[in-house]
């Protein structure tokens, strides 16, 4: 449903004259690359132009803002936070620092962990847009955890009175955190799950 609307939204805001898919991609594709080169902040439109070759006010007829930039990137998967399923071995404990151990990991890729602040920075321009990336990027991610939580919590291994969506809002924040903080030093993974795990 939300991908619809923002396809409806993007088709109104070009009306006047047709896009060129080709250079369309070519903007799309500037985006990506100063993305994850300098960093959403320092992303520009007339960086974008400089570097497709666009004029300005083309990008800005096509795009209100850098977010639907970012938006549309996420919408044709050229630009996402890296998946990591989360494991079910039947140990809770074990699966949830494995799969913080991976995600983390992954994030010490300069270039996936610029991406991952680009699109922070992108849902926190707008709520409409936060909205559309979050059931896109993390959505999916706080949806597994979730249900990962609650097998194990009907197993025993989590207490009763645990709840398993404020437990999966922890651990997202924390692998946000450990994106965000530029020399933070955070606990290790196994740590931060005995804090939510234990009795």
């Amino acid at each position: 449903m939300r991908v619809r609307t923002y396809t409806r939204h993007m088709t109104n805001a070009a009306r006047g004259r047709p896009r060129s898919e080709s250079v369309r991609r070519s903007i799309l594709e500037a985006a990506r690359d100063l993305i994850a080169e300098r960093g959403y902040q320092q992303l520009s439109f007339q960086a974008i132009a400089t570097r497709s070759g666009c004029g300005r006010q083309t990008i800005y007829r096509w795009w209100a803002s850098k977010a639907l930039i970012v938006a549309d990137l996420v919408l044709e998967g050229q630009l996402t936070l890296p998946q990591q399923p989360v494991p079910d071995t039947g140990s809770l404990d074990v699966d949830l620092t494995e799969w913080l151990e991976r995600i983390t990991a992954s994030l010490r890729d300069p270039a996936v962990a610029a991406l991952t602040r680009a699109l922070i920075s992108a849902a926190s321009d707008d709520q409409g847009h936060a909205q559309l990336l979050y059931a896109m990027t993390t959505g999916p991610y706080h949806q597994g955890l979730v249900d990962r939580l609650a097998r194990g919590q009907s197993l025993g291994q989590l207490r009763e009175a645990a709840d398993p969506a404020a437990l999966a809002d922890a651990l997202i924040g924390t692998v946000l955190f450990r994106t965000l903080i530029a020399g933070a030093q955070p606990a290790g993974a196994s740590a931060v799950i005995r804090a939510l795990t234990a009795p």
